[in-house]
């Protein structure tokens, strides 16, 4: 049987068992087609996906620490809010990242961050309150763009198919998350 009739049986079977998890606010078939899609170890899933899943692990493990910091340091109502939703959807999407990646890929996942997002973490800890509100924003637009890009490419041209899917689904969520940041700065 080819490897796309199988997928798409699988995928039919994922819908019919409601094998359908949650994947930032959308709803993306997981389950059912990474086990039709998986890839042994050391199968040449490198390049794009192993980046993809460097690039997402690293950007959301920023969004949790930066928005960890924002629900201690802010005082503004919104931006505590933002920074609670954007700790709850990064850990989500590092978690369907994480389960795709260990089924298709196989690539390291980063436990720590870019020195670039540890400068900003610095930067975000000499800051309080007014201060630290327009540039934790400014910094969560900055990530967002981003992540919103890094899945719109990895959707359109990536390796793995079912990372492939996860990717164009939540492009939608991004783009809202940074509509919301944009507004929330705008306010400040």
């Amino acid at each position: 049987m080819k490897k796309s009739t199988c997928l798409a049986g699988a995928l039919a079977r994922a819908l019919a068992l409601g094998l359908v998890l949650p994947a930032a606010g959308v709803g993306a078939i997981l389950v059912a087609a990474s086990s039709a899609n998986a890839q042994p170890s050391g199968s040449g899933q490198t390049g794009a996906a192993v980046a993809f899943v460097h690039e997402t692990g690293n950007a959301g493990r920023f969004e949790i620490r930066s928005g960890r910091l924002a629900l201690e340091r802010s005082q503004h109502v919104d931006v505590r809010g933002y920074a609670g939703q954007t700790v709850k959807d990064a850990a989500e999407m590092i978690g369907h990242v994480k389960f795709i990646n260990n089924a298709n890929v196989d690539g390291a996942i980063p436990d720590g961050l870019t020195a670039d997002q540890r400068a900003m973490l610095v930067r975000l800890a000499g800051l309080n309150g007014s201060d630290f509100d327009r540039e934790y924003m400014r910094f969560q637009i900055e990530v967002g763009e981003h992540l919103k890009q890094t899945f719109t490419d990895y959707g359109a041209n990536g390796e793995s198919p079912t990372m492939r899917i996860y990717a164009a689904k939540a492009v939608t969520d991004y783009a809202a998350q940074i509509l919301q940041a944009r507004a929330i700065a705008a306010a400040l």
